[in-house]
């Protein structure tokens, strides 16, 4: 278990000297009491990083939580921390950069991935700590999800197994009441796509008509299901690897290429927001809540208010291409234990203590039976309390912290969507990239480099502001200035080795 120590580095030395100088710097969005409140009770806090905004019930369900695991004999405190989205990416970097203290750190790998954080030692192995503080854990998950999750060869972070990717890889979400309403098909080509979404957005039913199609800061997978040489998967949107092994630069692709006029395309229709570069991620954010898109890349459902909203609205998911299901990644999130925290097992320690009894689970998840929920059975809740908008006054999001087999949906929810979420695809194709891990600590000022570059150079192409040929050229340059190329070779290098081992 003491290996984690020699990740901790300088990063601990700095934060003991800033320490000393600032006074111990307090995590002041936390909950539950902060480091002192566990320390007075003789507890270890469990001080977890979450993005978003803080739900309105928080308190109420942190008590609870602390109350259980105090019954269930746990030496823990949990103490959540939100932050919101534009705030994530500078808050958790100067966290761990200063050495600020927590325990976990929920982690989104289509923005900063478990590589990046283990390279750069922001998070620790944790094979030790699973082996003494995680047996329910690693009984919970399959070993290709803990395959999937090590670097160099260790284990980085606890997998968040909360669907399996092949049943909403490449798929669109529709409202199908005004697919219906106006004597549409879900579309099978990317020019069906556009014109279903110009249909939409001339009768939408508001007087506000400014709505637009959701853009997600990753490569646009439900156009790839169309293209004649999927399936292929796309990794950290820098590298392209098909299922012969072949790897090159995604961007330099034809597939990329495609990607980006289809969307300049949307841009120039006037489908997707003039200043999506700009506005607040909240703002976004609030839209989709709101059910305000034309499309939505992924499979995602409505809430009530929507509902109330759009009498009769229904949503579904569909595949322009539905002949393939295809496994690209295991998993898109996951949990990590921070290099920071002075008792690393706390963070097992509670997350193996959610897995061992499906109340802890409801609890953490959904919040306190009877207060902010109603079981009905088959994964499947009532919501008893909720906010203005008709968001639930409390809720973790599965995504953060859940399990294919525990996740309760709302009892509305449509039935193909609450198959789609507790099955996994045993007909699936699997990348044959899943179980191998890139280790950029050879490059990995390279490797941050280019995921820096991204958000100025290739992020305006991606959301269709640029157009390809005027901005590609440039954002390219950029790219390689950054260390592409080097990311790249290194990212071949590794994979062949790790093919030629299987």
């Amino acid at each position: 278990m003491k290996h984690w120590k020699r990740w901790l580095g300088p990063v601990l030395i700095f934060a003991l000297l800033l320490a000393g100088c600032s006074g111990g710097n307090k995590n002041t969005q936390g909950n539950g009491g902060g480091e002192e409140g566990g320390a007075a009770a003789g507890k270890l806090p469990v001080r977890y990083l979450l993005p978003g905004n803080e739900p309105e019930g928080l308190d109420e369900v942190v008590k609870a939580i602390n109350e259980k695991m105090e019954a269930d004999g746990l030496n823990l405190v949990y103490e959540p921390t939100y932050i919101a989205w534009d705030a994530w990416d500078q808050k958790t970097n100067l966290m761990m950069s200063t050495g600020e203290e927590f325990e976990l750190i929920a982690i989104m790998h289509d923005t900063k991935g478990p590589n990046v954080l283990a390279g750069n030692g922001g998070i620790i192995p944790i094979n030790d700590l699973l082996d003494e503080y995680g047996p329910v854990l690693k009984e919970k998950l399959p070993d290709w999800a803990w395959e999937s999750v090590k670097t160099d060869g260790k284990i980085v972070t606890v997998p968040n197994f909360w669907i399996d990717v092949a049943m909403n890889e490449g798929m669109i979400t529709f409202r199908v009441d005004m697919l219906e309403q106006h004597g549409l098909q879900p579309p099978k080509t990317t020019e069906e796509l556009l014109n279903v979404a110009e249909v939409f957005q001339k009768n939408w039913p508001q007087d506000n008509k400014n709505v637009y199609i959701k853009v997600l800061t990753e490569p646009a997978n439900h156009l790839h299901t169309t293209y004649e040489t999927y399936p292929f998967t796309v990794v950290d949107t820098l590298i392209y690897v098909d299922q012969e092994g072949q790897v090159k630069s995604w961007l330099e692709t034809e597939e990329f290429k495609k990607d980006i006029q289809f969307m300049n395309e949307a841009y120039k229709r006037g489908l997707i927001m003039k200043d999506v570069l700009t506005a607040p991620a909240e703002v976004i954010n609030q839209e989709e809540l709101a059910g305000r898109y034309l499309f939505r890349p992924g499979d995602v459902g409505l809430n009530d208010a929507v509902r109330a909203e759009f009498p009769g609205a229904r949503n579904d998911a569909f595949y322009m291409n539905d002949t393939i299901k295809f496994r690209a990644n295991a998993l898109r999130n996951s949990n990590g234990v921070s290099a920071t925290t002075p008792h690393p097992e706390a963070g097992i320690q509670f997350l193996n203590w959610v897995f061992s009894d499906k109340a802890n689970f409801d609890l953490v998840q959904s919040g306190i039976e009877g207060v902010h929920w109603k079981n009905t059975g088959d994964q499947k809740k009532d919501i008893l309390a909720t906010t203005d908008n008709g968001a639930p006054v409390y809720e973790l999001a599965n995504w953060l912290l859940g399990h294919v087999e525990f996740n309760r949906y709302q009892s509305n929810i449509e039935d193909g969507r609450l198959e789609r979420r507790t099955t996994i695809a045993e007909d699936a194709i699997n990348s044959v990239t899943i179980g191998f891990n890139f280790d950029p600590t050879n490059v990995a000022s390279e490797y941050a480099n280019s995921m820096a570059e991204l958000k100025t150079s290739i992020y305006p192409l991606m959301y269709g502001v640029v157009d390809y040929d005027a901005g590609f050229p440039n954002a390219l340059q950029n790219m390689k200035a950054a260390g592409l190329d080097a990311v790249v070779a290194e990212y071949d290098k590794q994979f062949q080795e790790w093919r030629s081992k299987q």
